[in-house]
Formats: C-alpha cells, sequence, structure tokens
C-alpha cells in the first residue's frame, strides 16, 4: 500500500562525476527507512539543483550542488529525538527498535558519507505526517552532458512512479 516514485528536475545533468556506490549506500539506506516506517502513502525521492543560497563555499569553478531528498507520508519523528538520529546505535525509542528492527548504523553511515563528499543532511519531520531526508552532494556534470531539457523537447520535469 506505498507508492514510491521520484522527480528529477529538468536542470540537472544526465550525468555527474562521483562515487556511485556511496550515493547508492545513501539512497538505498534513506528509501529503505523511508518505506520501513510507511504503512500507507508514499515514498518520493526528488533530485533539483541546490537553491543558490545554499551553495557549499569550498564550490569550485564547474562544480554544482546537487539537493536530494526522501519523503515519506509515515510515521514521523517527534521535535525532541530528531538529535539522536544520526549517531551510531542511537534510535529514537526503544518501542521503535522493537517493532521495526535495525542497529541505529544506516543514518550515522549515511551523514558520515555524504560529508565525505563535501556535503550534508539533515531532516525535517511531523510526529503522524511523515518525514523528509534531505542531503546535498557537490559534484561535477560528467563531461558532454547536458541538462535535460537541452537533450529533449521541452518538458517539464523527469519523473515516474515505481
Amino acid at each position: 500500500h506505498i507508492e514510491l516514485a521520484y522527480y528529477i528536475a529538468p536542470d540537472v545533468p544526465e550525468g555527474i562525476v562521483g562515487d556511485v556506490t556511496r550515493l547508492r549506500q545513501i539512497l538505498v539506506n534513506l528509501v529503505g527507512n523511508a518505506v520501513k516506517f510507511t504503512d500507507r502513502g508514499e515514498v518520493v525521492v526528488r533530485l533539483a539543483l541546490a537553491e543558490p543560497d545554499t551553495v557549499a563555499a569550498a564550490q569550485l569553478p564547474g562544480e554544482i550542488l546537487l539537493h536530494f531528498s526522501v519523503r515519506d507520508t509515515g510515521i514521523g519523528i517527534p521535535g525532541d529525538r530528531m538529535d539522536r538520529l544520526f549517531r551510531s546505535f542511537s534510535q529514537v525509542d526503544v518501542s521503535t527498535t522493537r517493532r521495526f528492527g535495525g542497529t541505529g548504523l544506516g543514518l550515522a553511515i549515511c551523514r558520515r558519507l555524504v560529508e565525505l563528499m563535501g556535503g550534508a543532511i539533515w531532516v525535517e519531520s511531523t510526529p503522524g505526517q511523515g518525514s523528509t531526508f534531505h542531503f546535498t552532494l557537490l559534484t561535477t556534470p560528467a563531461a558532454n552532458m547536458l541538462p535535460a531539457h537541452q537533450l529533449a523537447p521541452p518538458a517539464e520535469s523527469r519523473a515516474g512512479v515505481c
């Protein structure tokens, strides 16, 4: 009873130079958590260029800052417990661990990988309404790769449902 969808903004390059293994590990962990904590509704993965005011100070010419988000309609996280999320071996509460399992390492690993790739990770959440995990990555468009809107006839986005 969960819809899994994605949206890629049209100005995102078709290819980037980066560590596909680390990126895959981050996305698999965030999407896996979103599905695990969502009984009904949806999980949506979005990719866009980061807003100009969020560009990392270390950005070099030719680099871009990508903004990924994974939004779910799951159980959400109380505000007073979000500080525990990105710590090793830490979970929101004991009842969540009993019900959903896990070691409390996934988000700590995600944070470390994101930071190693020049980005940041954070979460927004409302109990009972879901969560959105965001992360940014500093990267370079692959050579000869243009934004999607320059490769094909104009389209609003690349989107889909899995």
